[in-house]
């Protein structure tokens, strides 16, 4: 199990947190919802509810000529239904082989049903945001639970199997661990992390993101972009890149009161006269 859980979890850590670096997302206030709705807006994915009386199916992948869906048991709980969405999005990023993939209640010998629970798991609580929360802000185990929006069971198992593949322990003394965090006492768990830390931070910055997709989802935001938030804005290479890549944006360079600033925005938003006039402004309110 433990290299099939390193190659899948080493895919979603990759995706997750490349796409957390490309948006800026904040790590204490991470939420999956927006590393899944990147993907419903991208692929044109359909999230559909579903109700069967025997309540065994609690989700679905459909994939046809009428495109890709994603359906969840309609009277789960919140908690299930996260996890849920984020498994059915496994199969699809992991290019599982198939056009219908179905998620059963109570455990599946099926390794592409086990390989969406790892993909799930890790999406929706992933080391770094752990690490963030847990060791740095010391969160308890319920406002963990809370603002991930996971069950209790959920939490408890993705704990659990992250210190069981990072450091190789027994997974009885592992639940002792993350039992007592469950109930208010963090000592035993903080250790841990402070063993594991180092690792989840490599595998973090190792991670690089797409400087020019960044760029885009700012200018999405604000229309305009300077050198004081992305310093490459400076460069002549570097601002003649980023037009080729983004045809609806527009570079300049502005020198005064003996400084400099590289600028970029959106032609549709404003025109190069209200894009200097904004740089001209961080210059003058600049120390």
């Amino acid at each position: 199990m433990n290299g099939n859980y390193f190659k899948i979890a080493r895919i979603a850590k990759q995706d997750i947190y490349q796409f957390i670096k490309n948006t800026g997302e904040s790590l204490i206030d991470y939420h999956f919802s927006s590393y899944l709705n990147y993907y419903l807006k991208r692929y044109n994915i359909k999230i559909l509810e579903h109700h069967f009386s025997c309540r065994k199916i609690e989700g679905l992948t459909l994939i046809n000529e009428d495109g890709v869906s994603f359906s969840y048991e309609k009277y789960n709980s919140t908690e299930k239904q996260n996890f849920t969405m984020c498994h059915e999005l496994g199969h699809f990023v992991l290019g599982h082989s198939g056009k219908c993939f179905t998620e059963l209640r109570g455990k599946s010998d099926s390794v592409k049903e086990r390989e969406a629970n790892i993909f799930s798991a890790t999406v929706l609580m992933p080391d770094i945001v752990l690490l963030s929360k847990i060791f740095y802000r010391q969160d308890s185990f319920q406002r963990v639970k809370a603002d991930l929006v996971v069950s209790c069971e959920a939490l408890i198992y993705r704990l659990v199997n992250l210190f069981v593949n990072l450091l190789l322990d027994s997974r009885d003394k592992v639940y002792q661990v993350v039992y007592h965090y469950y109930h208010g006492n963090n000592q035993y768990i903080l250790d841990y992390f402070r063993m594991v830390k180092e690792k989840i931070i490599k595998e973090y910055q190792e991670v690089s993101g797409d400087v020019f997709i960044k760029i885009k989802q700012k200018l999405l935001v604000c229309g305009f972009i300077a050198s004081d938030q992305i310093p490459g804005l400076l460069d002549d290479k570097f601002r003649k890149e980023l037009e080729m890549n983004l045809p609806n944006v527009k570079t300049w360079i502005e020198y005064n009161f003996g400084k400099t600033i590289g600028y970029a925005w959106l032609t549709n938003q404003m025109t190069k006269q209200e894009a200097r006039n904004r740089a001209k402004r961080i210059i003058l309110l600049s120390d």
